[in-house]
């Protein structure tokens, strides 16, 4: 990992939002190269999409919320406080809430609002099981040379855990599966809360996400496989321990 000025954080941000797979055919369209603000506005520059813009913004800025774990699992989210914080109506704002829970990033309960879901530990092996054969799948599928994404461009951060999420993002991005895709993205940000306290139990967190992305080089993909098993099978022996970490302690929402 190296340290350099803040980037748009490229992958992070087109698999996030609800264009997702337009993006990425663009994205691919223009060789790898991360997506300037130029051409991202002309990816969105529709009509539709301009009318999307308010649900969209919602959308993205609550997953990024929960992928950058500011939402806990337990937390109730209140559309007034997003909207509020975000200077939007409420109304899209409960339009991306609905968006959620129907994907299961988050949970509605009738007459009482969305809540992240609570995990327990089975909860939490599976999505990691999930996570290994989405991203083992995305491996195994046919290459080009015009999807390999510049990954040395973007991995810039020196926090560990989001290099190896971006990393992962991209892998599944590689893929050119929009299943691939969209399915890795909803169980990495169910997952968020977990990664950001695997800290807490893994002291070499920064070691091995410099062996990760040696990864990146698409000279060396063959060896990707072994590494993304080896990764999610050290996580699987403290799914218990996770558990603990994530548990709400107390009520708590936004």
């Amino acid at each position: 990992m190296r340290r350099s000025g803040r980037r748009p954080d490229v992958l992070a941000e087109f698999c996030l939002e609800t264009t997702v797979c337009d993006e990425y055919i663009a994205l691919a369209s223009l060789g790898g190269r991360a997506l300037t603000g130029r051409s991202r506005r002309r990816v969105r520059s529709s009509p539709m999409a301009e009318r999307r813009e308010p649900f969209r913004q919602a959308l993205v800025d609550l997953r990024r919320r929960l992928r950058e774990g500011d939402l806990a699992p337990g937390t109730r989210i209140t559309a007034k406080e997003i909207a509020e914080a975000l200077r939007l109506s409420p109304t899209p704002v409960r339009e991306a809430l609905s968006r959620l829970a129907g994907e299961g990033v988050l949970e509605e309960r009738r007459g009482d609002g969305f809540f992240v879901p609570e995990l327990s530990a089975a909860d939490i092996a599976a999505l990691y099981r999930l996570s290994e054969q989405l991203l083992l799948m995305s491996q195994g599928a046919t290459r080009s040379s015009h999807r390999d994404l510049r990954l040395s461009e973007l991995m810039t951060d020196d926090d560990p855990i989001r290099c190896v999420e971006r990393l992962f993002l991209a892998w599944a991005v590689e893929s050119g599966s929009r299943v691939t895709i969209e399915a890795y993205r909803t169980v990495a940000v169910r997952l968020a809360p977990v990664r950001r306290r695997e800290v807490d139990l893994i002291d070499d967190l920064a070691q091995e996400a410099e062996g990760l992305l040696r990864l990146a080089d698409p000279a060396r993909h063959r060896a990707r496989p072994t590494a993304i098993q080896a990764f999610h099978r050290r996580r699987a022996a403290l799914v218990e321990r996770l558990a603990d970490l994530v548990r709400p302690t107390r009520a708590s929402g936004i």
